[in-house]
């Protein structure tokens, strides 16, 4: 009868070693359905052209108080690892009888099929950037346009390469790799991708054509808490106004004298606006002065 082991938790490596041929990727907790034991496993990557056969690394387990309860090396034989190819999800580097609260892993050594040794512990690590997970909405569409199920993340660019919308590191060692040795898309189409999604789940706001006018439309005396009136405003075209009929939003803006930022100024003692308002007494007061110069010369001429 086959163990079952019932997936709890995984974590992608906050940090690669620069120079190194070799990358951690994750690390994954597993309990055995059995005897409710963790059981941790490790993944890593080879990056060098040759076939990787031996490689050690160094783990340290903590639990949920943060005491350590592991530290050890652990080493994978045989391994024949392509470059590209991951290897060590499929073996367990430590088992636990109690929870775990984290995982860390160090680089060792590693072998190629020249059987040379080569020390990586010389290898500074590197913090990656953080990851930023797109909402479902970007997710659903990223996924739609690579024809994968693996977009979760927002791309990021690293130093020495880039963090795929997959979570995967691909170092580029020097060379540039275009592909996610993760997913298997392309970095452009990925970025793409992603852009037009962020593009149309994004709130657009109205756009208004190049010869579109803001005119006023009527005065309100008293639409302001301050008591000063107000100029409401329509947007028109200046010369489809009479062919369409088109309901817009007026857009109030409060009429002042001072010059704040973004306040539109009416003034209200115009030379237009003076005649227009005035206007009608300036005419009646005319009339009744000639009614009046031509009485008095009536009477004059009655005399």
């Amino acid at each position: 009868m086959s163990e079952r082991f019932i997936p709890l938790a995984q974590s992608r490596a906050s940090y690669y070693c620069k120079g190194s041929p070799v990358h951690f990727s994750m690390v994954e907790l597993f309990r055995m359905e059995s005897t409710g034991e963790t059981v941790v496993t490790l993944t890593f990557k080879n990056l060098f052209s040759r076939p990787l056969v031996t490689f050690t690394a160094y783990y340290r387990c903590k639990n949920r108080h943060g005491e350590v309860i592991a530290e050890d090396s652990f080493t994978y034989q045989d391994v024949y690892a392509a470059e590209g190819e991951s290897f060590g999800f499929d073996d367990a580097v430590f088992v636990s009888a109690e929870p775990l609260g984290s995982v860390e892993v160090h680089l060792g050594s590693v072998i190629y099929d020249d059987g040379v040794v080569h020390d990586l512990r010389r290898c500074p690590a590197v913090a990656l950037p953080p990851l930023h997970r797109l909402s479902e909405s970007e997710r659903a569409a990223v996924c739609r346009a690579l024809n994968t199920d693996d977009a979760e993340f927002e791309p990021v660019q690293a130093a020495d390469g880039w963090r795929c919308t997959c979570g995967e590191f691909n170092y580029n060692a020097g060379r540039g790799k275009n592909v996610c040795s993760g997913c298997g898309c392309e970095k452009l189409l990925i970025g793409a991708a992603v852009r037009d999604a962020k593009k149309h789940s994004t709130q657009r706001r109205p756009q208004y054509d190049a010869d579109m006018q803001f005119l006023p439309v009527q005065d309100h005396p008293d639409t302001g808490a301050n008591g000063r009136g107000g100029m409401q405003y329509a947007a028109v075209h200046s010369e489809e106004t009479a062919e369409r009929n088109i309901s817009i939003a007026h857009i109030s803006a409060a009429h002042t004298c001072d010059n704040a930022a973004g306040t539109v100024n009416i003034m209200k003692d115009s030379t237009a606006d003076f005649i227009l308002r005035y206007a009608p007494f300036i005419t009646m007061a005319a009339a009744a002065g000639i009614t009046m110069t031509a009485a008095l010369i009536l009477q004059m001429m009655i005399k």
